[in-house]
């Protein structure tokens, strides 16, 4: 990486032992990270980033295309700037596809994906999905205008969510404003949409070398698992499938003990053969 393409990245890092890095879903931020950073960094040097081309995140390199590769290349090359050059990985949605992508490329130790995108069985069922967050990314700016000041009540909060996760109302109202901020200024977002519907779906991969379990929330509307989540399973040979019960799609604020449970089960397994890790913050 050259001295113009470097760039701090925006996260969260605290925490001693071996590294994990949290990826977050298309359009957001390591915020969404918050309900399970204390568990997650009792046992781990945790960086929960905010990925390339969003909204606090390092821009992409100049002159290049927004697509998977580019930014789980940028996103390893970001991070060995930072002198992490393995790490266990979890990622949700986009976040677990690109979890996927550092285990094809050897930077991750273990991956834990929930709700993972990249996977699907006809072009259709990609046109579909990449239709909603279009409409959604396209409506945001009325979404900002028409929410402030109803955002402070938590019943608002549970329906505007529902199509993510199952207790939107978890969220405080600053948190969800940020949220919605955060898609909004995710410029690359249409980019990335035509990309991965190109390029896509996720090459197979082998989990014969790389731990990866994969979890579904049982109440994921975004991606449902019989659409999207088996096709995945079939793609990722070998890789554990979990469902977590009563969560939706983005599972952190719905069962943050379930998602933080399922991720420390895979690195310790990784881990305790293995001796020495991070400092602590």
């Amino acid at each position: 990486m050259s001295a113009d393409e470097r760039c701090d990245l925006e996260a969260y890092e605290c925490g001693a032992g071996s590294y994990l890095v949290l990826l977050h879903g298309l359009g957001g931020t390591w915020h969404i990270w918050k309900p399970v950073l204390a568990a997650l960094s009792g046992r781990h040097r945790v960086i929960a980033v905010t990925l390339p081309g969003h909204d606090g995140g390092c821009a992409l390199p100049a002159g290049s295309e927004a697509t998977v590769a580019v930014m789980a290349d940028q996103l390893i090359a970001q991070l060995r700037q930072r002198g992490v050059t393995s790490a266990h990985v979890a990622g949700n949605s986009f976040g677990g596809w690109l979890a996927l992508e550092l285990a094809r490329r050897g930077f991750a130790k273990s991956v834990v994906a929930f709700s993972p995108a990249g996977a699907w069985s006809t072009p259709k069922d990609y046109a579909d999905i990449s239709r909603s967050f279009r409409i959604l990314f396209a409506l945001m700016p009325a979404i900002i205008v028409l929410t402030t000041g109803f955002l402070r009540f938590a019943a608002v909060r549970r329906v505007l969510c529902r199509p993510i996760m199952e207790h939107g109302d978890r969220i405080p109202g600053t948190e969800m404003r940020a949220m919605f901020h955060a898609m909004n200024r995710t410029r690359i977002l249409p980019a990335l949409l035509r990309t991965m519907g190109r390029d896509g779906p996720t090459a197979p991969l082998d989990a014969g070398l790389t731990p990866i379990r994969i979890v579904w929330g049982g109440s994921d509307r975004t991606i449902p698992f019989e659409r999207y989540g088996r096709p995945m399973m079939q793609r990722v040979a070998g890789a554990e499938g979990l469902t977590l019960a009563g969560a939706g799609h983005v599972p952190m604020f719905d069962d943050p003990q379930g998602v933080g449970d399922a991720i420390l089960a895979v690195t310790a397994g990784v881990d305790a053969g293995q001796s020495g890790g991070a400092a602590a913050c």
